[in-house]
């Protein structure tokens, strides 16, 4: 007969994920641990000695880890079906929020939008100052070239490079460059939906 301790190792391991998971609904908490519980049931194999659940559960690894993944699982799988960009960039947020590879992300997304709608405000606002917006090659005080994009001061020292082609290039380098950080988003959110499946679905037997 199995002793009492061996199984109690299995839930107090459990109750450590679950505390990890207060984001989530009771519904949805229920299920995550239930869904562990029965992988590792299936890696012991009806061995609950104290050797076989301590190496299954050192597989699975750290509560906080296998919590984390779950989360990151969860938001991805839960918005990865839908392609707007504003569920896109919601989701990303949410997947920055917990920390990780999620955060890097986030952080060269929001750069990659931030060029984007640089690009895009000088197109828009180059007829109405034309004088001083562009892609302006300005000299310094040392003879050397700097480029500038945006709005020139009246007066100053500069070239406008592409003149009134601005609007037509800023709209095409805005337009490819958001499309390109929204698809690469979207391939990311997937990628988690699909990579970490692992850490609350029960192994395939044989």
């Amino acid at each position: 007969m199995v002793s009492d301790a061996y199984p109690k190792q299995l839930e107090q391991y459990l109750q450590a994920v679950e505390g990890q998971l207060s984001s989530l609904s009771n519904e949805d908490r229920s299920e995550v641990i239930r869904e562990l519980r029965s992988h590792v049931w299936d890696s012991v194999n009806g061995d609950f000695s104290q050797n076989a659940l301590t190496s299954a559960l050192a597989t699975l690894g750290p509560p906080k880890q296998v919590a984390q993944i779950n989360l990151r699982m969860r938001v991805a799988s839960a918005e990865v079906n839908n392609r707007t960009p504003w569920r896109a960039a919601r989701a990303l947020a949410r997947l920055a929020f917990l920390g990780g590879e999620g955060l890097w992300v986030f952080i060269l997304s929001s750069i990659g939008y931030a060029f984007a709608g640089c690009w895009l405000l000088t197109a828009l606002a180059k007829p109405f100052a034309p004088d001083r917006i562009g892609l302006w090659l300005i000299p310094d005080t040392q003879g050397e070239l700097s480029l500038s994009l945006g709005r020139h001061g009246a007066g100053a020292v500069g070239q406008d490079i592409f003149g009134w082609w601005i609007i037509p290039m800023g709209l095409m380098i805005a337009g490819a460059c958001g499309v390109a950080m929204y698809r690469y988003d979207v391939r990311f959110v997937r990628r988690i939906a699909n990579s970490s499946e692992w850490a609350s679905r029960p192994p395939t037997r044989a």
